[in-house]
């Protein structure tokens, strides 16, 4: 099983360095290796190869070599001892991390923020968006400009309901025992400003907002009551803000917390599929964030 770290051929990014250091915190929970896996554009047929194409790919082999070396050493000096790499023809770079995560057995692939991220924040470029309604693997996605501990400390899932949530908590539960963390649950109750007045006094978003809050309290209750096993019980919380980046922020969170977010029910089971309420969450996250494949519990894709 491995840690696989998606490592584009191309210049420096932003992003780099805070996948590089998600991806040695998780090989180091794990006890796995990390495979550097580069994707490249599949080669012409040797018959129509020009004198321009041998070149290109001359160079291209060239920096991919020079881009892994970069990340061989930031691995090695962040402790992880096993790093290995890859290159991987494909017709584009999702399908080859795809292929990539079956053919290394990859536990997680982890990915950084594209570069017109706000730093501390997480935004999904042309490869991470497409693998957010494919991947097979759950993805660890580092916001721009990220730093913590090596290594993750607490696993935060993030609850709505049993129906909408169950598949995020079964993960969230593999991943704590497996990386012996303590789990939190978390709920974000976005508030928007008021457009309409109601018979309490308060305005009508308050009201639902509040109702909603609370039936959701009740379902996090029945949870804590019912968690198996000699697990410690999990803390609870609910973030109260303006929006979803104003309900996100309303919840504490330390060096080395990882947010744990489920696919929506609409995807295909075994893919991660994130739905709108999980792509605002996301923006609005300034941890780490774990997407888990709908009917996921922590295991990597059949071969």
């Amino acid at each position: 099983m491995t840690v696989l770290l998606g490592w584009e051929a191309a210049e420096h990014s932003g992003g780099d360095d805070a996948a590089l250091r998600l991806a040695a915190g998780l090989a180091g929970a794990e006890g796995s290796p990390v495979v550097v896996t580069t994707v490249v554009p599949l080669d012409p047929p040797d018959g129509t190869i020009s004198r321009l194409d041998h070149e290109y790919r001359q160079w291209r082999a060239a920096l991919t070599a020079t881009r892994h070396a970069e990340a061989l050493t930031a691995l090695r000096a962040a402790g992880v001892e096993d790093v290995r790499t890859a290159v991987v023809p494909a017709s584009s770079v999702p399908a080859g991390l795809v292929e990539a995560a079956h053919r290394y057995k990859a536990r997680v692939l982890v990915l950084g923020a594209a570069t017109e991220a706000p730093e501390g924040r997480f935004a999904a470029g042309s490869v991470a968006e497409p693998l957010l309604h494919s991947s097979p693997v759950p993805l660890a996605l580092a916001p721009r400009a990220w730093s913590a501990p090596a290594e993750p400390t607490r696993l935060t899932c993030t609850w709505a309901d049993a129906a909408r949530s169950t598949d995020a908590l079964a993960a969230t539960r593999v991943l704590a025992g497996r990386w012996g963390v303590p789990v939190r649950l978390a709920t974000f109750v976005p508030e928007r400003a008021a457009l309409l007045p109601s018979e309490t006094g308060l305005p009508l978003e308050q009201v639902v907002s509040e109702e909603w809050a609370g039936r959701v309290q009740g379902s996090l209750d029945d949870v804590v009551a019912d968690w198996p096993g000699p697990d410690a019980t999990p803390e609870t919380v609910q973030g109260h803000g303006a929006g979803w980046a104003g309900a996100v922020a309303a919840v504490t969170w330390a060096p080395g917390d990882v947010l744990v977010i489920g696919s929506s029910r609409l995807g295909p089971a075994g893919r991660v599929f994130l739905g709108s309420t999980a792509t605002k969450i996301l923006r609005a996250a300034t941890v780490p964030v774990l997407v888990v494949p709908r009917g996921d519990g922590g295991s990597p894709p059949a071969s």
